[in-house]
């Protein structure tokens, strides 16, 4: 009945656009640009819901069909009015691919259409052929000033421009900005991009095109000038300083810049390493550039403007003066976060249950605290929980307590390594000491957690660095629960979890991620971390020649310290299809490997656990593993080993604002030792047969700024099952054993 109503409106307003198709005739080519092609028409179909039905278009027709009110208003501004086929709109799409396509070297293709289909069901095909592909046959330089003809040619090895290499204007304009780059960086100032021309001869024939690079002299046929730095002057606008004061600070004139500070604290030693351009030296680009971010990055200007303005003289020599003027920001800063919390399950005891709760946080920030762009942070959050579960009284409601208390402070430099710290310009350097206090409180324990490090971290554009040379925590935990305490007694598990930690590690870690660049549609993300633990103690232990003690481990502050090795992975894909849909991916392995004065075990914060919103999201968290081992009433769901992949369909229903998805996560976690539990340790010939998998499907609420997230997913293979009953999609004939066994999760923000 529906689709005989649209086909009825559709006869009276022309016809709907159902769907768009681009058939390219070279198969190669179809691979590479048809998704490029896509983006270039102008007239696309109304959404259809999960790639199915058109609800927005039916919504919207249900609302014109009715009498003008309030509720016909309504629908029709939820739903989707419908899209009316445009001829008009099909031929600037087609001039759009040939724009494209010529752009990629395909000068001449053939480019028509046919609209076919019933009036609500019209679809329009684009028949593509690319023909000839231009390639460049020969690359030629005619610059007039010999010292940049030489500078140019001598960098020739570097171009975007290469023989036999098709002709593509992305590398046209890459070719322009490499050579201005290098230009400038040689001293000349006023050799902006403009300055590169290029002439195409395409009469060579067989499709092939010869290129000129020509670089033209100034006005009048004067050569192009190297510019020298003549003086750098710094000054920070204070706004704490009327306007109505004339008077100026003390102006300092230093070895490479005079400097205003006009009563605002900083000393000149932090701009000193902040600024690269310096008098009498050649002008280079990357340096301005390198100065810019440096001062950026101390995070106490709000504004960092440089200007570099060339003097006019009648002269040979040409000269340019710097001025940069910097805004400071608010020296104190706070921010008061009040938050309703869901968490995963915390306790030991196996529960489908979920905490929530409320909690406030306090962040206190004072920038420039000791005049040298120091930031110093302190954070204190405090939350409780209603935390439930099969053997937890209902009373208290909240009996689940958390306070933690932390503190940093940031340099804006590598403490000790000077020399380093300026070598690397175009990294944003950081040193940062840390340290906090946990205190927290649950039906299962009583737990106080003391940390403290130091560490260094290396930012660049894409690319971070960290890497603390030392990190110490202290945990010290004691039972909350009798029948744990009872227990704990011929568990060594419980043991392990419940006994006095001590850490001093070592840890460094690298991400890189590309999704920042507003121009890239698919984008990777890449994190390695590496640590290590107990070692340096052992050597020195072993150096002094301390012996175990009876219990056969040595101590440290007369508490046992841990020896162990760790490393995790974490590479996600993110691949564009089209505006509405996306494809994400992600796999992760970890490795924890006990060793030396600690042989059984990695201390329980650092084993690896799965389950949960942004893991497995079939199963709640901690409740498989480790492997396929299962049994009543067991509290160890951790390991040493972890495995997980996941895929993941996001498609947009409503105006961005209302996404879904559907996925599939596969994964587990596994001891590395064997330790008498039967499939419990990690195997080669079998790990595969002990995964988890898990499918489902959810709804997403992007505000831009936040995304709520809930998921619905339900078993397909279950570890914890005998071997030939892990696959359990056959229990699913019965509706209401799904819906047991589905798990709901809700989140923040994507789950990777």
């Amino acid at each position: 009945m529906q689709s005989c109503n649209l086909k009825k409106e559709a006869r009276k307003e022309g016809m709907y656009l159902y769907k768009n198709k681009i058939k390219i005739s070279e198969k190669k080519e179809s691979r590479q640009y048809s998704s490029g092609l896509s983006a270039y028409i102008k007239q696309n179909p109304n959404k259809r819901f999960i790639g199915t039905f058109r609800l927005g278009l039916l919504v919207y027709k249900l609302g014109s069909n009715k009498k003008d009110n309030r509720l016909s208003r309504t629908l029709r501004n939820l739903g989707e009015a419908p899209v009316i086929l445009d001829s008009a709109l099909i031929e600037a799409s087609i001039k759009g691919m040939r724009t494209y396509l010529r752009a990629n070297g395909y000068y001449y293709p053939d480019i028509s259409y046919k609209v076919k289909g019933k009036p609500h069901k019209g679809k329009v095909t684009y028949d593509i052929v690319f023909n000839r592909l231009y390639h460049i046959s020969g690359v030629y330089f005619h610059i007039a000033d010999k010292k940049m003809d030489s500078l140019v040619r001598n960098k020739k090895d570097e171009s975007f421009l290469r023989v036999g290499n098709p002709l593509k204007l992305e590398n046209l304009l890459k070719e322009q900005n490499r050579i201005s780059e290098l230009l400038r960086n040689q001293g000349y100032f006023t050799a902006n991009k403009d300055i590169v021309k290029f002439d195409l001869d395409t009469n060579i024939g067989n499709f092939y095109t010869s290129i000129a690079i020509n670089i033209n002299n100034e006005s009048n046929f004067e050569t192009y000038k190297i510019y020298q730095v003549n003086q750098v002057i710094v000054e920070i606008d204070n706004p704490l300083i009327p306007d109505s004061i004339i008077i100026k600070d003390t102006i300092y004139h230093l070895q490479k810049f005079s400097y205003s500070p006009n009563y605002f604290p900083l000393n000149s030693e932090v701009l000193e390493r902040s600024i690269f351009v310096e008098p009498k030296t050649m002008f280079r680009q990357y340096r301005s550039t390198s100065t810019f971010n440096r001062l950026n990055d101390l995070q106490i200007f709000n504004t960092v403007n440089i200007n570099a303005i060339p003097i006019y003289e009648k002269t040979d020599s040409a000269a340019l003066n710097y001025f940069i003027k910097l805004n400071p920001s608010k020296k104190y800063d706070y921010t008061l976060e009040p938050q309703a919390i869901t968490t995963d399950q915390a306790n030991l005891i196996g529960s489908s249950y979920r905490n929530y709760g409320i909690a406030v946080q306090l962040t206190l920030i004072d920038k420039n605290i000791f005049h040298n762009a120091e930031i110093f942070q302190l954070r204190n959050r405090i939350s409780t929980e209603a935390q439930r579960g099969k053997d937890i009284p209902k009373s208290p409601f909240f009996n689940s307590f958390e306070n933690s208390l932390s503190a940093n402070l940031t340099f804006p430099k590598l403490v000790f390594f000077n020399r380093i710290d300026r070598y690397l310009y175009q990294y944003t350097n950081r040193s940062i000491i840390s340290a906090s206090f946990i205190y927290e409180k649950n039906a299962d324990w009583i737990r106080n957690v003391y940390t403290a490090g130091f560490g260094y971290q290396f930012n660049k554009k894409r690319v971070r660095h960290n890497f603390s040379p030392m990190e110490i925590s202290y945990i010290r935990t004691n039972f909350n629960n009798e029948k744990l305490k009872i227990q704990s007694q011929g568990d060594p598990y419980l043991q392990s979890v419940f006994n006095n930690n001590l850490i001093t590690s070592i840890r460094y870690g690298f991400m890189f991620n590309n999704q920042t660049e507003l121009k890239r549609k698919d984008f990777v993300y890449f994190r390695w971390e590496l640590e290590t633990a107990g070692n340096m103690l052992n050597l020195i232990y072993k150096a002094l020649k301390i012996e175990k003690n009876d219990s056969g481990y040595r101590t440290f502050l007369g508490v046992q310290y841990f020896q162990y090795h760790k490393t995790y992975i974490d590479l996600r894909f993110n691949k564009y299809l089209d505006d509405n849909n996306r494809l994400a991916t992600r796999i992760a392995a970890g490795l924890a490997v006990p060793v030396g004065n600690s042989p059984d075990y990695v201390p329980f914060d650092k084993r690896f656990f799965t389950g949960g919103a942004n893991s497995l999201r079939a199963f709640i968290p901690r409740s498989i593993g480790p492997g396929s081992y299962n049994q009543s009433g067991q509290l160890d769901r951790s390991g040493d080993v972890k495995l997980e992949a996941n895929i993941e369909l996001r498609f947009n229903l409503f105006n961005h604002f209302l996404e879904g998805a559907v996925f599939v996560d596969a994964g587990n976690i596994w001891r590395i030792k064997k330790d008498g539990r039967s499939e419990a340790a990690f195997m080669f010939n079998t790990f595969y047969k002990q995964l988890g998998i898990g499918t489902g499907f959810g709804l997403r609420l992007n505000l831009e700024f936040l995304i709520f997230r809930v998921d619905a997913s339900f078993p397909i293979s279950d570890p914890r099952k005998p071997i030939g009953e892990r696959y359990v999609l056959n229990e699913y004939k019965n509706p209401g054993l799904l819906l047991d066994k589905t798990i709901f999760n809700f989140g923040v923000g994507y789950p990777f």
